[in-house]
């Protein structure tokens, strides 16, 4: 059956979007360039809750293949390994995109080390490999340390929409951003992969929040995901942190999940949090710059 493309329509295409996540990770095993926790996350973290629908997607038959999914300056692509032509179709459906309006547009896209399909396509169409990239780390769910928090502390999980202001707030104290409002947190809530039980924080003695960590579970594939993950910065070097990682850890063994990943940008300082709690290096995601773009930008 030839493939054909449409834009994004719906919550149909959003369904079949997560079906090739699930697909793709059953196949190849992580790393993967987008799980299920990662775009409902993608999703409610955007100031426009409809810019899903500036998606593209393949399909084969009734199944999804491939999207393309540009945010900002950077596109997200995902294929299906039996359709590797796809990845040049993304791409040159991302440059149309990008330059409709500006034939000088600056945009990246994304690539694993490990990922010879990607970077031969990236490469043919004259993108250069930048700086900028994302590490991604795995481990066992299994053989976590328990958590230990200092005296006074606790370490739960959100009470629901009640929290969403402190959970919004704590956010934004740890990235020192206002970027998290609890409008933001309250799509959280709604996202078709959340589980309140994993949605932790850990309260201070004075009864502030301190620190959090949001975790998604693919079930199918026994897979936990941690994004995002802080500490308001008037509470680090408390080891909490590392409280979150072990407890988010022991949660996702609850729930039947036997592995899990994180990710962090190549120079922050949150990649030693994740290798001094058992994470490994699967692989880094770099940034292409397309042709003609700058070469700097965010991770």
């Amino acid at each position: 059956m030839a493939i054909h493309t449409h834009p994004y329509r719906g919550e149909d295409d959003y369904a079949a979007m997560r079906r090739l996540l699930v697909e793709n990770l059953a196949r190849c095993g992580p790393p993967v360039y987008a799980t299920l926790g990662n775009i409902d996350w993608w999703r409610v973290a955007d100031d426009d809750p409809r810019s899903v629908y500036s998606a593209q997607l393949w399909f084969d038959g009734p199944r999804c293949v491939a999207f393309a999914w540009p945010t900002g300056d950077q596109v997200d692509i995902v294929v299906h390994p039996d359709d590797p032509a796809l990845h040049d179709a993304a791409l040159a459906w991302a440059e149309t995109h990008f330059r409709a309006a500006d034939e000088t547009a600056a945009f990246r896209a994304w690539a694993f080390t490990g990922d010879a399909v990607r970077i031969a396509a990236l490469s043919a169409r004259g993108f250069q490999r930048t700086e900028s990239g994302l590490v991604a780390f795995g481990r066992a769910t299994d053989g976590a340390a328990p958590p230990s928090l200092p005296p006074g502390y606790t370490l739960r999980h959100v009470r629901g929409a009640e929290e969403s202001e402190a959970r919004a707030a704590v956010q934004r104290a740890a990235f020192e951003s206002e970027w998290m409002t609890a409008e933001r947190h309250a799509r959280v809530l709604a996202s078709p992969t959340y589980r309140p039980e994993l949605d932790l924080v850990v309260e201070a003695p004075d009864g502030q929040l301190a620190g959090f960590a949001l975790l998604w579970l693919d079930e199918a594939n026994q897979l936990g995901v941690f994004e995002p993950l802080g500490v308001a910065v008037a509470y680090q070097r408390r080891g909490l942190g590392r409280a979150l990682m072990l407890e988010g850890l022991r949660r996702l063994q609850q729930f039947g999940a036997t592995y899990a990943v994180v990710e962090t940008g190549l120079t922050y300082e949150a990649r030693g949090l994740y290798e001094a709690t058992g994470f490994a290096v699967l692989d880094v995601n770099y940034a292409w710059a397309a042709p003609g773009a700058a070469r700097e930008g965010r991770p």
